[in-house]
């Protein structure tokens, strides 16, 4: 999340942490032409869906709008999947934790994509498909 600290005084408890996420989202927002021109519509009234935040950003349903920038969407996947906390989540619970808060085209496919080429799920997570040979069942032994 790109957290930070602000240091205000000498003693600890003067200390601030401000995550600088969503100031970079903000940041990157005024760069991408889409939500500029998102923004516009929103300003004349044309668009109902999206909205202009007190702070200025530009949101989809009170979801932050993020920008089409590969390493910022890559940064927010990574920040919630491989926290200690989250325990590499599978794709749906990963979109459904994420659509809470964010926003862009196409992002249920996204995070499948992220998920799918993670290697530690590769590696833990079983294959979900069918044995393609036809078991065979034990011999009944005729003694015992």
């Amino acid at each position: 999340m790109g957290i930070f600290m602000i240091r205000k005084g000498d003693a600890i408890g003067d200390l601030t942490i401000k995550p600088d996420l969503y100031e970079n989202i903000k940041s990157k927002q005024e760069l991408d032409p889409k939500i500029q021109e998102w923004k516009s519509r929103v300003e004349s009234g044309t668009v109902s869906k999206f909205s202009i935040h007190t702070d200025g950003s530009v949101r989809f349903d009170g979801r932050c709008c993020v920008p089409d920038d590969a390493d910022l969407r890559r940064v927010i996947l990574l920040e919630a999947y491989c926290t200690p906390y989250s325990v590499h989540p599978g794709d749906d619970k990963l979109y459904k934790d994420h659509k809470k808060s964010f926003w862009w085209p196409n992002m249920k496919r996204d995070v499948a994509e992220f998920v799918a080429k993670s290697l530690t799920c590769q590696r833990v997570k079983g294959e979900q498909q069918r044995p393609q040979v036809k078991i065979q069942s034990l011999e009944v032994p005729e003694w015992k």
